[in-house]
């Protein structure tokens, strides 16, 4: 049975390198905020299950199931199992690019998919806790295999058929009525919107809708929104030459100001500084 929680690791992510990957176990604990990131994040389950809320949706990830999501997106783990037990891997944009996957891949992935692997080898698990291993003993030579080891795993995964993630629960009246203001959000983002925008447009009274978004999604609405418009942001300052002022404008921050001080309080870099990093 699922409750309501989130999950973080007893830790901050183990940083090796600018541009390498990071990677820890997350267990259980009770109302713990999880911070957004611009990397692209693996999940391995051992044991129990989770149910993400990734780029508006909940979707339900079992044990023995591998998943890859965009980290830039608005995303919280909002409920678990018991005893629920996790890896995660992070890998830096730059770096995914740098594989010159498959294009249908990259898009499904950077759209905002939780794309699954629902038939993982039996060796996934002590694969993926040797990541876990070699990230943490700081040994050159088992952080550049582990390296390794993760760009052979997105790749066989990219070469595979990947099964979407399991949607939500049909009987769970909340998380519609949720699905239906990320639905409103993703349609209007661009432009002004106001708490009475959103729920006259769900049909809730206004008051009601942000405190069913901070209890069932684990963020507020107007932090999901401000993450919303930073991945617009993020695609668009790694997949076009657009100036950054265009890319305020087109992702909803109405000035350029506005636009600098989200970016750097979420992302600790300035949108310049994120476009160089990301250069092939």
């Amino acid at each position: 049975m699922l409750r309501k929680a989130l999950v973080v690791p007893p830790g901050p992510p183990i940083e090796v390198e600018p541009r390498s990957s990071s990677a820890g176990i997350g267990r259980f604990a009770a109302d713990a905020a999880a911070p957004g990131h611009g990397d692209v994040e693996l999940n391995f389950v051992y044991s129990g299950g989770l149910r993400y809320f990734v780029g508006g949706r909940f979707v339900e990830v079992g044990a023995g199931q591998l998943s890859l999501f965009w980290g830039a997106l608005p995303h919280q783990i909002s409920a678990l199992e018991p005893a629920t037990e996790y890896m995660y891997a992070r890998v830096p944009l730059v770096t995914l690019m740098s594989y010159n996957l498959p294009s249908p891949f990259l898009r499904k992935l950077l759209g905002g998919e939780v794309l699954v692997d629902a038939h993982s080898p039996q060796w996934e698990a002590e694969l993926t806790r040797r990541w876990v291993t070699d990230r943490a003993s700081g040994d050159s030579a088992a952080l550049r295999a582990s390296a390794l080891e993760i760009e052979a795993r997105l790749r066989r995964l990219s070469a595979k058929r990947q099964q979407r993630a399991a949607p939500r629960a049909p009987e769970h009246k909340a998380r519609g009525q949720i699905e239906a203001i990320t639905a409103f959000l993703a349609d209007h983002y661009q432009g002004d919107v106001s708490s009475a925008d959103i729920g006259r447009a769900v049909g809730l009274h206004p008051n009601y809708a942000m405190t069913l978004f901070r209890r069932e999604c684990g963020m507020s609405l107007w932090q999901y929104l401000t993450r919303l418009r930073l991945s617009q942001a993020r695609y668009l300052l790694i997949t076009t030459d657009e100036t950054v002022l265009s890319i305020a404008l087109e992702s909803g921050f109405g000035s350029l100001a506005r636009f600098y001080a989200a970016f750097t309080r979420e992302c600790a870099l300035s949108p310049g500084e994120f476009r160089r990093r990301s250069a092939p």
